[in-house]
């Protein structure tokens, strides 16, 4: 597959309302008959029906507190944009985001940082920050062995 094919195929995934993920874990070791997870990298896109990161509210908080956000994401509400329709509130796998005073308030601690959140927001109003420039750079550096 060459670099255009797959990018393409994220924004299909992306289109579909699936959430990109990308990191080592030991489940995919566990599935590749016990290959050092170091030597693994993901990259799934998940569904709802089966994706890791919505069962998190539901596991063991010693077990859902080890997925983190990354360091450098940041989520934020337009409250001038934001209509109070909760389409956020139904897409965000972790249940960091509710409605009060008819506005999405988003949850940092329980937020992992998908940013499902920002793709099916009708009107726009939640925003991927990046905090740091070097960011990207770093991220890669940490996922490359």
């Amino acid at each position: 597959m060459s670099k255009d094919e797959a990018l393409a195929h994220l924004d299909r995934c992306e289109e579909a309302g699936l959430v990109h993920l990308i990191g080592r874990n030991k489940i995919d070791s566990m599935w590749t008959s016990g290959r050092p997870k170091e030597d693994l990298m993901t990259v799934c896109n998940c569904c709802p029906c089966c994706c890791l990161w919505k069962m998190l509210p539901q596991l063991d908080p010693d077990i859902s507190g080890k997925m983190k956000r990354l360091p450098g994401v940041h989520l934020s509400v337009d409250g001038d944009r934001c209509t109070g329709c909760g389409t956020c509130v139904g897409g965000c796998y972790v249940n960091a985001i509710s409605l009060k005073e008819g506005r999405a308030v988003i949850d940092q601690v329980m937020c992992k940082g998908c940013a499902r959140c920002a793709h099916v927001c009708p009107e726009k109003a939640i925003t991927l920050h990046l905090e740091d420039l070097g960011f990207l750079e770093r991220t890669v550096g940490m996922l490359t062995p």
